[in-house]
């Protein structure tokens, strides 16, 4: 009996053991499940972190080459107006701006300075001698690629020479010829910027300097023009008239003080003229407000002053100058419409 005993209890210590042994191997198992799963969710949420990061990368450096405007029509189809864009002022260091680069022609002032009007001009009327309109140039190095050498990026196209203020001379030109007078600021806005131990989006500020001090001197000026260049490229500044490449131009308009309605009227009576006679020629007006850059742009000074930017860092002088051509057609007749 007692040895019966003994084999029931040795049978029973076994199936224990036995069922100890499957307890530990399902442990050991499901361990291994969840160390394998914890490892699986870590490699997909590093891989997908990863991928959403270069996915930011892509879009954000689309984005900065090509930026996208949302356009507002106000009014009518020729009242084209860009708003909230994030198009801003460029913060750019002051040692990029200043420096130089190589030209591809030497006579680059020469080659601007002769372009000749594409049609004979009969002036019917004169300011006799009185400088009605003022142009500047609040960046006044910025320059275009096709006269710069082994530059081929457009935040790296500035001049001392080769520059926007050759664009504002055409177009002060072009308004002598029309009977139109006309005083053309060529200043190194920037060089005037850096002597201040300023950066360059003080620019406007330097520049708003200017404008007051020629008020002061002159009181027959009435209408005040900021000539620029746009940053995008040639797809987007360009567009064809009658065979002809002509070098787009976009108005800007601050929003950033109280008379800013008038400032955007005038650019929306510009832009109209333009749209009659030289379709596609003028891209729209674009608003800015404080929020998205200056805002003001000495634009509170005159009602009758705004920025032109006519063409981008694509241009050549060719297309910049028949759009001056068109531009000062335009301002001239504006004037007389409005002087009479």
């Amino acid at each position: 009996m007692s040895l019966k005993l003994t084999e029931d209890k040795n049978k029973r210590k076994g199936k224990e053991k036995n069922r100890a042994k499957l307890f530990l191997y399902i442990a050991i198992f499901l361990f291994l499940i969840w160390a394998m799963a914890t490892i699986w969710v870590a490699m997909t949420y590093k891989l997908n972190d990863k991928t959403n990061g270069e996915n930011e990368l892509i879009n954000n450096f689309l984005n900065k080459e090509k930026p996208t405007l949302n356009i507002s029509i106000e009014n009518s189809e020729e009242d084209k107006t860009f708003e909230n864009t994030d198009r801003d002022e460029l913060k750019l260091p002051m040692e990029i701006v200043l420096k130089d680069k190589t030209l591809r022609l030497k006579n680059i002032e020469k080659i601007f300075g002769e372009m000749k009007s594409p049609k004979e001009i009969s002036a019917n009327h004169s300011t006799f001698g009185k400088e009605v309109f003022y142009i500047y140039h609040s960046h006044s190095r910025e320059s275009f690629l096709p006269y710069l050498k082994d530059i081929s990026k457009p935040d790296e196209a500035y001049h001392s020479v080769a520059n926007i203020t050759l664009v504002g001379k055409m177009l002060g030109r072009a308004m002598e010829q029309r009977g139109v007078g006309t005083k053309v600021d060529t200043t190194d806005i920037v060089q005037l910027v850096d002597s201040k131990n300023l950066d360059y989006t003080s620019s406007y500020n330097v520049s708003r300097e200017l404008v007051q001090l020629s008020q002061k001197e002159n009181k027959n000026l009435e209408y005040f023009i900021d000539i620029h260049r746009d940053s995008l490229r040639k797809e987007n500044t360009t567009t064809e008239i009658n065979r002809a490449k002509y070098a787009n131009l976009l108005f800007v308009v601050g929003t950033g003080h109280a008379e800013f309605e008038k400032n955007l009227q005038f650019a929306k009576n510009l832009h109209r003229l333009l749209e009659n006679r030289y379709p596609t020629l003028s891209k729209g007006i674009l608003q800015k407000s404080s929020i998205q850059g200056n805002g003001v742009y000495n634009q509170d000074l005159s009602p009758n002053s705004i920025i032109i930017e006519i063409g981008g860092v694509d241009n050549t002088v060719e297309e910049l100058h028949r759009s001056t051509e068109a531009l000062a057609e335009v301002l001239s007749d504006y004037y007389w419409k409005n002087k009479f």
